[in-house]
């Protein structure tokens, strides 16, 4: 087992910092931020480049072809949804992925293996049934995340079953273990390469202080 640490950055607490972006964060991040027309989009980007920048502890961040950000010697992850943007970090190869519970539409179908609609539908309570849903479509992006090159397959032939126990998935000719984490209406799932992780969550530092 791997431990994956996990940091959770509530969003809001940098709306009074939005006008400070431009001096916190490098410059193609804060173009980036501001590309962006809503203010809670500009939150979860600013978020989510502060937590970069706490991952790569000041080293040099370049990108792969399929824009995963990486610093050499660390192993990093992030991901935004709703009200927070995470950053996991751990000794090897990790994906993480959150997401707000909200209604899902008639996609669901296609974003699943037949066993995976299978347990889905096995649920009768629709709230259960939809914290199911999203607790395989974490799954399947931090697993995704973790390997490195998206999502070279649909989402519809990707299995992570069996979800419950701690078995290994096998992926892209490699062995992944996944573990997921509810709270308040979210839920997130941490992907670790050749071990099962287990997942500490810790609230976010003051990652605007730049003294």
């Amino acid at each position: 087992m791997g431990e994956v640490m996990i940091t959770l950055l509530p969003v809001e607490c940098l709306r009074t910092h939005l006008g400070e972006a431009a001096s916190l964060l490098p410059a193609e991040r804060y173009e980036k931020m501001m590309r962006y027309r809503q203010e809670k989009d500009r939150l979860r980007c600013f978020a989510s480049s502060l937590l970069l920048q706490k991952a790569a502890r000041g080293r040099s961040i370049f990108y792969n072809e399929a824009g995963k950000p990486l610093v050499e010697g660390l192993f990093f992850n992030l991901s935004h949804s709703g009200d927070y943007a995470v950053l996991a970090e751990a000794d090897s190869c990790v994906g993480v992925d959150i997401e707000e519970m909200v209604p899902y539409g008639d996609w669901v179908r296609e974003a699943l293996t037949s066993s995976e609609y299978e347990w889905l539908r096995q649920e009768d309570d629709e709230t259960l049934r939809q914290e199911r849903f999203y607790r395989l479509w974490t799954r399947k992006e931090s697993l995704v995340k973790c390997e490195g090159h998206g999502f070279s397959l649909s989402p519809g032939e990707i299995s992570t079953m069996p979800v419950e126990g701690a078995c290994l998935i096998d992926y892209a000719g490699k062995a992944y273990g996944i573990c997921s984490h509810t709270f308040y209406g979210y839920i997130l799932s941490a992907a670790l390469q050749g071990r099962q992780p287990h997942i500490k969550v810790n609230l976010a530092p003051n990652l605007t202080d730049s003294s």
